[in-house]
């Protein structure tokens, strides 16, 4: 009987050890999509962040940059990081035109060796209208 009972909890043991890695790549994997996930979100609301504040101080397109660059630190993202582009690129812009804010980031994965992809590009673009001048 006790032989029985170890050879049981030999297999499982064994189990285990074989189903482990699967497990842990599953983990990780969701880990690195939810990390992914909440960068994109956060490059969307900095774009979108530039672009109100583009159509309500319409000659202050520093600030935009500025104001996405701090959006964007929330994860852990620097300025050099990113690659903001306004479209049109002008000094000061007129009631009813359309502002359209981009934000570029190269975002390295934390499993990428594993993955054989080190880094994923996301782009974010926000369109508005400017509404005073």
């Amino acid at each position: 009987m006790r032989t029985l009972l170890r050879r049981e909890q030999a297999q499982s043991l064994i189990e285990f050890a074989l189903l482990l890695p699967f497990l842990l790549l599953l983990l990780l994997g969701t880990v690195e999509i939810g990390r992914s996930f909440r960068t994109y979100i956060t490059l969307n609301n900095a774009a979108r962040e530039g672009a109100v504040w583009l159509t309500r101080h319409p000659s202050d397109s520093a600030g935009a940059r500025t104001l996405v660059a701090e959006e964007a630190a929330r994860v852990g993202l620097s300025a050099s990081q990113l690659t903001i582009t306004i479209t049109p690129d002008q000094s000061s812009y007129q009631t009813g035109d359309d502002v359209t804010v981009q934000v570029r980031c190269t975002y390295p994965l934390l499993f990428g060796a594993l993955t054989q992809i080190p880094t994923i590009s996301f782009n974010a673009q926000v369109t508005m209208r400017v509404l005073y001048d």
